[in-house]
């Protein structure tokens, strides 16, 4: 009878990391920054255009949609009375998600570089890596259809604000069911990392920071 509980509870052991979810991250497929003119885009690696440069919606990968509106900043722009009121005509001039609009994320395209890595899990699950990079440094958001609604999952900006400044991204990569942001400190070999781990009880992304 031992052997038979000692058998089985190997089983469920490895059935437990059979079950895990996987990660994959795929190469950018395309990219988002400011154009040559004022208020218009220079949009990279999009399938579909409706509209131009300035306003309109670009598909990515056949599934992802961007929502952007370039001259809407100049018109509206002026009328904000406080940050909060900025902020809310940014979040509308430009939108990740699904074709309608109001199923979409707001992300942030008018500074430096957003580049788009699809990202997907052995059990089906699709996600979009935006990785925005900046003069002042950077931020990475992953998106995602959650049972039927866009979502953001995370910004590594909000984890940012608890590592030294002196820390810049050096690489990042998916491995098992965790995203992993690895920092290093400027002419030093101290490295930390920002671990994103899949919790499938939360259908959510719980995050860890750790130095080494």
């Amino acid at each position: 009878m031992k052997k038979f509980f000692a058998a089985l509870i190997c089983l469920l052991i490895m059935s437990a990391q059979v079950s895990a979810m996987n990660l994959t991250l795929y190469e950018s497929v395309g990219s988002v920054s400011l154009g040559s003119k004022p208020f218009e885009l220079k949009i990279e690696g999009y399938t579909k255009l409706d509209g131009n440069f300035s306003k309109g919606v670009a598909i990515f990968n056949g599934n992802l949609y961007f929502h952007f509106d370039a001259p809407s900043l100049k018109e509206k722009m002026p009328q904000a009375k406080n940050f909060a009121e900025e902020q809310k005509i940014f979040d509308m001039a430009s939108r990740f998600g699904s074709s309608d609009f109001s199923n979409t994320v707001p992300v942030f395209v008018f500074e430096g570089m957003t580049k788009i890595y699809p990202m997907s899990s052995d059990d089906g699950r699709k996600f979009y890596l935006l990785a925005t990079e900046t003069g002042g440094g950077g931020s990475m958001k992953v998106i995602g259809d959650r049972n039927g609604t866009w979502v953001k999952y995370f910004d590594t900006l909000d984890m940012r604000k608890q590592m030294p400044q002196e820390f810049y991204l050096e690489n990042f990569y998916a491995e098992g069911d965790t995203i992993i942001f690895l920092y290093k400190q400027w002419q030093q070999e101290n490295f930390c990392e920002l671990r994103y781990k899949w919790n499938e009880n939360n259908q959510w992304f719980g995050v860890e920071l750790i130095y080494r």
